[in-house]
């Protein structure tokens, strides 16, 4: 009876730790990242994370509370004044190691990486930002300089010059 139990045990330890992904990485991954010049809001899906650099810890499955766990991204927006803001997205893929799974047979180890997003890696894991210089608008002292760039009608009559003082 007492071989029967530890065989039990041996086998029922053995299905639950074979959930590669899960055991490798976790359910959530660290996303680096950095903007040139540093000190630039980050914001992912419409939330704050601080200012660049920094390091966030994302869910791979399941978004905030209230969303939906289907969606396939998180949206990054970096934001700095007297720039443009930086856009991209951070996707959701499967990750090598939930096939782990399926060479070790462990069913249950397919189960546990699915249902806790452990089978999925976001890509990139790194987002650096060069910020483009926004020179529409500058101001010196009570002056202010406004950028403005037309495109060239061959129907328009010219009826003035300006002059550099």
């Amino acid at each position: 009876m007492k071989n029967l139990i530890t065989k039990a045990g041996v086998i029922l330890i053995s299905l639950l730790l074979t959930n590669c992904a899960a055991i490798v990485h976790g359910n959530k991954q660290l996303v680096d990242i950095s903007s040139q010049p540093a000190g630039a809001k980050v914001y992912i899906d419409n939330h704050v994370y601080g200012s660049t650099p920094t390091s966030v810890k994302l869910k791979r499955i399941g978004r905030f509370p209230g969303e939906s766990s289907y969606k396939k991204q998180y949206q990054v927006k970096i934001e700095l004044e007297g720039y443009y803001p930086y856009e991209m997205k951070i996707n959701r893929t499967v990750d090598g190691w939930f096939f782990g799974n399926i060479l070790i047979g462990g069913l249950i180890g397919i189960i546990v990486d699915a249902a806790s997003g452990s089978m999925f890696r976001l890509t990139p894991d790194q987002v650096v930002a060069t910020m483009g210089r926004n020179n529409t608008v500058m101001q010196n002292g009570d002056n202010i300089y406004i950028a403005v760039s037309l495109e060239i009608d061959p129907e328009w009559e010219k009826i003035g010059q300006l002059a550099k003082r």
